[in-house]
């Protein structure tokens, strides 16, 4: 199995956490699309592999894809399949990440019709305050009411996001009462963050905002896992929760699950990613210098080729976010290392103080109640040549 991501590095207006690729100038939204199409050409022309991958996922993110007009994204779903191979109709999943204010019954009908299957909404909070504070451009009420127009519209499988650890006056249990009233079978839940060039980091760095609190973010994301627990939701990685389907399956999400095991995808599109065997790469983060490679015919990106000690170290990073944990015996014919054996002191560590705990498939994972804090469990466990 092997996903494809597009990033659609176009925003309405910027929230003040965020620190992904993106601009609020959208004029050149249609060659944009062209050049998605080219780059996805391009890689199947030099590199054998990518028109010999099952491609089974197509994820549509950014940025905002939702602003792109129907035509675009019709254009561009097909237009990228075309260049791949791949028939849009034979794919297992095609997400497209859309705002609430996006959410008309026209776009609606007309993603349907373009291939799209699953919609990640953008919520973030129904406290209206909350999200003048994140300068995010809904209500409380539109994500609610743009919910129940995609679900009415026929789309089956809706996930949503929410942040916690937000300093404002919200009241968390109510937004997560109010995000699983609705019609969703899946939602992710992030901490927010301060990152550095970003309007929270500089408020913060003034002494503008308050530093965040650990405690009320810890706090927050507690009551979410008992919450979803109460509900038989599925806790599969450390942020994202899956409503259960029937005979014992989830609504997980696929594309996301193929990045946490290793699985090769394809990135498209200004400061898009892409793995493939032991190489990696990243493409430029600037909308003008992407499209001046794209348009002249060339790729403007990195790369590197990841050691075995790499290729551990990010195999015990995704694994350790997931439910199904990490399996030593995997990692070491993978990559001949293996935690237990080349940080021996760590692992143990790790095993006494409860932050692995031993499965019953012979994997390893850090318990749900101790998720919050896993990339410090995971990064201590680190190989270091």
């Amino acid at each position: 199995m092997a996903g494809i991501y597009l990033h659609v590095p176009f925003c309405r207006q910027a929230c003040h956490y965020c620190d992904f690729h993106f601009s609020t100038n959208t004029d050149s939204s249609g060659r944009m699309v062209d050049a998605l199409v080219r780059e996805a050409g391009l890689r199947a022309a030099t590199e054998a592999a990518w028109r010999t991958l099952p491609f089974q996922t197509l994820y549509l993110g950014g940025g905002t894809p939702s602003l792109l007009s129907t035509e675009e994204i019709k254009r561009v779903v097909s237009g990228v399949c075309q260049a791949l191979g791949v028939a849009p109709k034979e794919l297992e999943e095609v997400t497209l990440e859309a705002n609430p204010e996006d959410l008309s019954p026209q776009k609606l009908d007309a993603w349907r019709d373009a291939g799209i299957t699953r919609l990640s909404i953008g919520i973030q909070s129904f406290h209206d305050e909350t999200l003048g504070w994140m300068n995010r451009a809904h209500s409380g009420s539109q994500a609610e009411e743009g919910v129940l127009r995609a679900h009415a519209a026929g789309f089956e499988a809706i996930t949503v996001d929410l942040i916690y650890g937000v300093p404002t006056e919200r009241d968390w249990k109510d937004d997560v009462t109010r995000a699983l009233n609705l019609p969703v079978n899946h939602v992710s839940a992030y901490s927010l963050t301060v990152e550095p060039r970003t309007v929270l980091g500089t408020r913060v760095q003034r002494g503008d905002q308050a530093p965040l609190s650990d405690e009320r973010a810890v706090s927050e994301y507690r009551h979410l896992c008992d919450e979803m627990r109460a509900r038989g939701w599925a806790h599969y990685e450390t942020s994202n929760w899956a409503a259960p389907r029937g005979e014992g399956a989830f609504w997980t999400a696929a594309h996301n699950s193929a990045y946490w095991s290793g699985t090769p995808y394809l990135g498209l599109g200004p400061g898009a990613h892409g793995f493939l065997a032991t190489r990696r790469y990243a493409n430029v983060s600037n909308n003008p210098a992407y499209l001046r490679a794209l348009e002249g015919g060339a790729l403007d990106e990195s790369s590197e080729d990841l050691s075995a000690a790499d290729r551990h170290n990010e195999a015990l990073m995704t694994g350790l976010r997931t439910a199904r944990g990490i399996c030593l015996s995997s990692l070491e014919a993978d990559t001949g290392l293996r935690p237990d054996v080349h940080e021996a002191r760590a692992w143990i560590h790790a095993l006494e103080r409860g932050d692995l705990v031993k499965l019953d498939s012979g994997c390893y994972r850090i318990p749900e109640e101790k998720w919050i804090t896993g990339d410090q469990v995971a990064a201590a466990l680190f190989y270091v040549s």
